[in-house]
């Protein structure tokens, strides 16, 4: 080695101070940079202390070296030639742990006593442990980091305010005894229900449940109550359904009303069907399929088309159109024709009974011709006046006279069993403004209702109420008519 001392230069980083042990001759020591003269071969110990908080890192020259919190030590053997040493050390940064202390000592102690109890013991702990970090001069990086990482942690539990799980059980209670019942409700309104409920018991068993938590499950249950809506009570269409099921449809005519009866049923069994229908829709079918039976019409016998010719035949054909009358002539020959052959079958005579009836109905009034003077001057010629006696005008005179009846749909006699029901179309016929009263001989044995009125038909229902074998007549009355008996009805 030579004899001659040679140049030793040390540097530092500002954020410490340095002692040297060892035989040198120095030429200039300052805060950060150190001269001497040292001999080859001579150890000098250096040794660093942090001047601002605790050393995290230590380098030499850009190399990793040995170091403690509170200071590091270095010895160096001086070689044969000039040498630089350039420590480098790095000090734990509180700033975020002091920011974060600043922020969790302002939060309110009220905030602090509302938390749940494991929330308020984990902020007390990180707030109370990371004070003692930031008051600790030789704390590493790493318990710098972990104390306002746990501190940040348990702000955000300051969220956690304790919730009263009492709320819950008032409601739990309603909706356990709605839970045995959800099949009374329209299936479209409980989806979600059990869930919720479900969670409501799970947050009401925790020991310190959140207020959040509390509040959400309470909200979630209730409007999964709110959400259930009763199925709509089927008991009427469900009795009509059975009615107009029992009805033997062979004994009816198959027309319009016979295929509207058919399509108003089918849709009133696909309303029974569906569990989420709405209540003003099965009260309505069910008035719709009642007017449908009231519509349906008996095959007519023989002795019911007789009565109809007789009736017909009495008709005043004055005043309708010729088209019209012809063409009631013509159903009437029909009719004739169909009772007097005995071979006819059911179906032909309805298809008379039901032609020749709407012959009538069809009969067009002719218009009369207008008796305006298209002369000149005037003349004391009264045409088409009607002197009664003493000279007096009569209204009635030069009118056909036609009185009003009543038709009915059923003319025979019939058994109808106890408890049963059966509806009468009565027609009014000459009387567009009379309205048919509808009894019957005794209210023991029959109960009378009134159903529909579609036109100049009248439709009634009565009801079965009597005791087998007891038996009563069937009457209509017009206003200012005598009582029309149609038909007798035996309680079978």
């Amino acid at each position: 080695l030579p004899k001659e001392p040679q140049l030793l230069t040390v540097q530092w980083s500002g954020n410490a101070s340095m002692s040297v042990e060892g035989n040198a001759e120095e030429i200039i020591s300052t805060d950060a940079i150190y001269g001497a003269k040292v001999m080859p071969g001579e150890e000098l110990t250096f040794t660093f202390t942090p001047t601002d908080g605790a050393f995290s890192g230590a380098q030499l020259n850009g190399e990793d070296i040995e170091f403690a919190a509170d200071g590091c030590t270095y010895t160096f053997t001086m070689p044969g030639e000039s040498a630089t040493l350039r420590f480098t050390f790095t000090n734990v940064d509180k700033t975020i742990l002091g920011i974060v202390l600043e922020e969790a000592n302002a939060v309110p102690q009220d905030v602090i006593d509302s938390l749940v109890p494991s929330a308020k013991e984990f902020f007390e702990n990180a707030l109370a442990k990371a004070q003692e970090v930031y008051d600790d001069a030789a704390a590493t990086e790493a318990e710098v980091k972990e104390a306002w990482s746990d501190l940040l942690d348990a702000m955000h539990l300051l969220e956690f305010e304790a919730g009263d799980k009492e709320t819950l059980l008032p409601l739990i209670n309603i909706a356990e005894q709605l839970k045995d019942m959800l099949d009374q409700f329209k299936p479209g309104t409980t989806e979600g229900f059990e869930e919720a409920l479900n969670a409501a018991k799970d947050v009401y068993a925790e020991e310190n449940p959140l207020k959040a938590d509390v509040d959400e499950a309470y909200d979630n249950l209730q409007a999964a109550i709110d959400k259930l809506e009763m199925r709509a009570d089927m008991s009427i269409l469900q009795n009509t359904v059975d009615e107009a099921n029992g009805l033997d449809l062979n004994l009816y005519i198959d027309d319009e009303a016979m295929a509207a009866f058919k399509t108003v049923l089918a849709e009133a069994e696909e309303l029974l069907a569906n569990a989420n229908a709405e209540q003003a829709d099965v009260d309505a079918k069910a008035v719709e399929l009642s007017n449908a039976m009231a519509a349906l019409r008996k095959i007519p016998n023989k002795d019911e088309l007789n009565k109809l010719i007789a009736e017909m035949e009495q008709k005043d054909l004055d005043g309708y159109t010729d088209r019209s009358v012809a063409a009631f002539k013509a159903a009437l020959s029909v009719a004739k024709t169909v009772a007097a052959d005995a071979n006819a079958d059911e179906q032909a005579v309805a298809k008379a009974y039901t032609n020749l009836e709407a012959a009538a109905n069809n009969l067009v009034k002719a218009e009369k011709p207008s008796t305006g003077n298209s002369g000149k001057g005037s003349t004391s010629a009264n045409a088409g006046n009607a002197y009664g006696a003493a000279g007096v005008v009569s209204a009635a005179q030069g009118v056909t006279s036609q009185k009003a009846y009543v038709v009915s749909d059923t003319t025979v006699n019939f058994n109808l069993k106890r408890g049963s029901a059966y509806c009468f179309k009565m027609t009014v016929v000459n009387g567009n403004a009379m309205t048919p009263s509808f009894t019957v001989g005794n209210g023991d044995v029959l109960k009378t209702q009134f159903v529909a009125k579609i036109g100049n038909d009248y439709y009634y229902r009565v009801y079965a109420i009597g005791t087998p074998g007891q038996s009563t007549g069937v009457y209509t009355t017009l206003p200012g008519q005598n009582a029309v008996k149609h038909c007798t009805v035996t309680i079978a």
